[in-house]
């Protein structure tokens, strides 16, 4: 449950700061308006994804065997942050190249980010029926 609160509350976050975005910035205090949701929601999702997600994804590592744990934290917390970061960093500066700024490029943006946090809510969904799976099985071995 902890890992799905972090997409659904960056979700529900990220709506009125796309929404001021995507209003228009063209006034000083419009992009007030913008900058201040933007930290509001920078802040929460990142309180949400240290208190609630991060605990949980480690969590999910208790059933596995000794070599599964030191490999799969290996891949996800290694690999998977570097790609994850450089992924992110390449889909903005395309959507810069293509649309002149970030700020023409927030509707494909806010199209994105949106995206992402279904596929997140998903994969996290179904790490719980992994998990409780995998919980089970472990279980059944030890009896």
């Amino acid at each position: 449950m902890g890992a799905l609160a972090t997409p659904a509350v960056m979700a529900c976050l990220a709506l009125p700061y796309f929404s001021s975005i995507l209003m228009g910035v063209d006034q000083p205090k419009a992009l007030h308006v913008a900058v201040a949701l933007g930290t509001m929601q920078t802040l929460l999702s990142k309180t949400a994804k240290y208190a609630l997600f991060d605990p949980t994804t480690q969590m999910a590592y208790i059933p596995l065997d000794d070599e599964s744990k030191v490999k799969g934290k290996a891949a996800i917390e290694v690999l998977g942050s570097r790609i994850g970061k450089s992924g992110g960093s390449l889909i903005q500066q395309g959507l810069v190249m293509i649309f002149g700024d970030i700020i023409s490029a927030a509707p494909a943006l806010t199209v994105i980010y949106y995206c992402v946090l279904v596929w997140w809510a998903y994969s996290a969904h179904r790490l719980g029926i992994l998990f409780s799976a995998k919980t089970e099985e472990t279980k059944s071995h030890k009896r």
